[in-house]
């Protein structure tokens, strides 16, 4: 609708221009007009267009930000999980470490921890909603900054490192405990071992020593969950404005 109306009023500046029936200084009084009217149309059509595009992108935060929330909240009950079987392994370490220096190796403890030997720990962040975003290079719709920056730490820096973490770990207890376990285990037919044994191998001793600081992967996770608590508080937060 605006445009036709700047076309319209173009056309009578012509128009105006073009009559040699009236005088110059009443033609300018009349260009004046109809420029103010074509400025004025000019000016409310880019203003509904910027409104209708931020009204848009709004949606298109709102929709991103109520998504993101759920998978936030998926990850913080895995998170939560996690750390509780991260605190189990680290017990069950810590008993096979006093084991292989000289503690005597109990059955009901040895029922207890046995599969913290084997075990592995892997978060599987749900991030696909974010990467979607960041891929189609909207994140900018995200226009609270202390969210936006909270939501790319948590995503490109706490997450990674947990993640890195992780595998550091399970890859450790696979490729070099669990292989070098295998080496000195002997089971026989009866399915008894020689655990214990095992377990006073310098080999195997300086194995547990090197894994069995669960300290860093443990305060990682405690950061990641923080992160993903303070986020989903600014989700809320904005969501309610």
């Amino acid at each position: 609708m605006a445009e036709l109306e700047v076309v319209k009023h173009t056309k009578a500046v012509f128009k105006i221009m073009g009559d040699k029936n009236t005088g110059w200084k009443h033609k300018f009084k009349e260009i004046i007009l109809e420029i103010g009217i074509i400025v004025f149309a000019i000016t409310l059509s880019l203003w509904l267009h910027n409104w209708s595009e931020h009204n848009h992108v709004k949606q298109e935060e709102k929709e991103f930000l109520t998504g993101l929330k759920v998978d936030l909240q998926k990850d913080l009950t895995e998170l939560e999980s996690d750390i509780k079987t991260y605190n189990q392994v680290h017990k069950g370490f810590n008993y096979f470490y006093n084991v292989a220096y000289g503690a005597p190796l109990q059955a009901d403890s040895l029922l207890q921890y046995r599969w913290v030997l084997h075990n592995s720990t892997q978060f599987n962040p749900n991030n696909s909603r974010f990467e979607g975003l960041k891929a189609s290079g909207k994140i900018g719709i995200i226009e609270n900054k202390e969210l936006l920056n909270a939501i790319l730490e948590l995503y490109q820096e706490d997450i990674p490192w947990l993640l890195m973490l992780n595998e550091s770990i399970n890859s450790y207890k696979k490729e070099k405990l669990e292989a070098s376990m295998n080496t000195f285990l002997v089971v026989d037919r009866n399915n008894n071992d020689n655990l214990e044994d095992v377990l006073h191998e310098p080999l195997i001793q300086n194995h547990l020593r090197q894994i069995g600081a669960f300290g860093e992967v443990k305060n990682q996770y405690s950061k990641v969950i923080e992160k993903n608590t303070k986020v989903l508080a600014l989700i809320e937060k904005q969501l309610k404005e």
